[in-house]
């Protein structure tokens, strides 16, 4: 009997590719969600990045529509659903909260990526991130103060032992929610949005019940949609957190966890 259609959501880093510099995306991976897509399943990218950071290499595989920003700004059959905006007063505000608690920021818009200047020359992690969004030709503002200047939400990492972070975190904690990843990391995302707030934002507007949502992820920025649905899966390698949220946990991405989920759920043969 062919499986009701189902709407499918993947975290990108960690569950479709490689973390191990390669950037590797599994052919096994692409097979499977080719397969689903021809067997009439919705099949969408759930990511923290913004559109213009979703690569070329992972959209030519094919999906029906993207969330991004983690549920900031939602693409659904080549059509812009949402777009949730920060006024630039606000964004400056932030940035210049930034450059005071030392939090070095990478500020994430649909159009453009941008940064502080002022900090970019302080450490060496930060110079290694804006060289790989520089690489990849994004779009990039240095400067806070550009007519231009502003984000759907951002990613900061901080010192160890940073005696502003806690500082920092309360003063986003009015209209943001800080998200902490793996080590000196934050994700900062606007409240009232997440990756669970995009996938039901899809279910309803496709009228799919949640018992036939199935959602990929493998790290603390997935929890909320991990959580969110009834089937979720933990890619084999992940957060104690993921692995304690999710219903199923499946094999690395790199010896076929996607394939084997999606085979183990029905989705393909």
């Amino acid at each position: 009997m062919k499986k009701e259609r189902c709407m499918l959501f993947f975290d990108i880093d960690g569950t479709l590719i490689t973390t191990d510099g390669k950037r590797t995306f599994p052919e096994s991976a692409k097979r499977a969600l080719r397969e689903a897509r021809e067997r009439g399943h919705l099949v969408y990218i759930n990511t923290g990045r913004v559109m213009e950071n979703v690569d070329d290499f992972i959209r030519e595989v094919g999906f029906d529509g993207y969330v991004c920003g983690c549920g900031t700004y939602i693409v659904s059959e080549g059509e812009v659903m949402l777009h949730h905006r920060i006024p630039q007063e606000r964004c400056r505000e932030i940035a210049y909260k930034c450059r005071e608690c030392h939090m070095m920021a990478i500020f994430e818009h649909t159009d453009h990526t941008g940064y502080d200047s002022a900090l970019a020359g302080e450490d060496a992690g930060y110079q290694e991130i804006l060289h790989y969004f520089k690489s990849m030709g994004r779009h990039m503002i240095d400067n806070i103060e550009d007519p231009e200047f502003c984000f759907d939400k951002f990613a900061c990492w901080y010192e160890e032992g940073n005696p502003k972070l806690q500082e920092f975190i309360d003063y986003m904690s009015e209209d943001f929610t800080c998200i902490q990843r793996e080590g000196n990391f934050l994700e900062v995302v606007p409240h009232g949005f997440s990756k669970a707030t995009g996938i039901r934002f899809l279910m309803e507007k496709y009228d799919i019940p949640l018992e036939r949502i199935y959602a990929f992820g493998d790290s603390n920025n997935d929890l909320d949609m991990l959580r969110y649905v009834q089937n979720s899966i933990a890619m084999g390698v992940c957060t104690e957190e993921v692995a304690e949220a999710a219903s199923y946990r499946t094999d690395t991405v790199e010896q076929d966890g996607i394939e084997k989920a999606m085979r183990h759920f029905g989705m393909i043969e």
